[in-house]
Formats: C-alpha cells, structure tokens, sequence
C-alpha cells in the first residue's frame, strides 16, 4: 500500500489536534502542570537573584548551547519514540520547561559556582546523577515523561558530557 503525501498531512493535522485536546482537557491546570509551573517560576526566580551579573554574558552562552543541544537531542529522542512528554506546559510536543528554562538554569548554576575543572566535573556527575536516577523517575512517576525504549541510565553519561563539553568550549572561546 502506497500512502499519498495528503494522508501524511490529514495524519499529521489530526495527531496535532487530538494533541491540542489532550492538553486542554487533560494537561492544563493538572496536578504534573501545576509542577511544572511552580518548579519553572521558581528556578528563573532562583536563577535571577543568585546570577552573577558581571559574568551575565559567558553564563548565558553556556545555558544556550546547553539549551539548544537539549533541545535537539529531546527533538530526536521524541521523533524515534525512545520517551514521549504526556504532560507539558505548553501545548508544544517538547517540554520548554524543562530543556530550555530549568535544564539549562541548573547547568548555569554549575558553571556559575564550579570554576575549577575537578569541581566542575564533580558538580556535573552530582548533576547526573540527580538528572538521571531522581528527576526523570519522578517526572515518570508525575506522568509527565515516559519512556518507550530509553532506561534512566542511558542518560547519565550525556548530561556530564553536555556540561563538560560546553565549558572546554566557553574557556577556549575566552582565551581567544
């Protein structure tokens, strides 16, 4: 059976809507997006108040790249249904919460705070760790993330990764 570009996007207008009413009726103003709210609001209050200004510039662009990379690596693991979002606070398929507010204001934090690469890095396996074996199994148990074909574990080694990674690069960028 051949399928025809037109049911590709009756499929796709479809998936969207039935998403659209989900969120509406079952997401919006629920127990997991009241969470979310609360944890959003909370870290960009945090975040604000302890950011060190002189820095603003160099802090930013690490969350960024932090960002951006979460961002496209969770657009990836979605589209090949390794986890899927059941509950967000937008009505987008990716949580912005998490990748692109609270995700990258914990990594800012850390690199804000851990100057030297030995605390850094410790800082970032703590971060791991954490990540990986208690934030996604209570987002799992919140309902709002699910794994398909994805163990917590697998996470782990990204997200130190990620971190290190991004600093190498902000420090080489800063002996330029």
């Amino acid at each position: 059976m051949q399928i025809s570009w037109q049911e590709v996007v009756e499929y796709t207008q479809r998936s969207k809507s039935l998403r659209m009413e989900y969120w509406f009726t079952e997401t919006l103003f629920s127990f997991s997006w009241w969470i979310l709210l609360v944890t959003t609001i909370g870290h960009c209050i945090v975040w604000f108040v302890i950011l060190d200004r002189k820095r603003i510039f160099e802090i930013l662009t690490y969350g960024f790249l932090v960002s951006v990379v979460a961002t496209i690596l969770d657009a990836l693991g979605v589209l090949v249904s390794l986890w899927d979002y059941k509950h967000t606070l937008t009505p987008l398929i990716l949580p912005i919460e998490i990748h692109i507010v609270i995700m990258p204001i914990i990594y800012m934090i850390i690199y804000q705070y851990f100057h030297t690469w030995k605390n850094f890095i410790i800082a970032s396996t703590i971060n791991a760790l954490l990540f990986s074996f208690v934030l996604e199994p209570l987002l799992v148990w919140l309902q709002v993330y699910e794994l398909n074909q994805w163990k917590h574990f697998y996470s782990f080694f990204p997200y130190i990764i990620m971190g290190v990674l991004f600093k190498y690069l902000i420090v080489k960028i800063k002996q330029t």
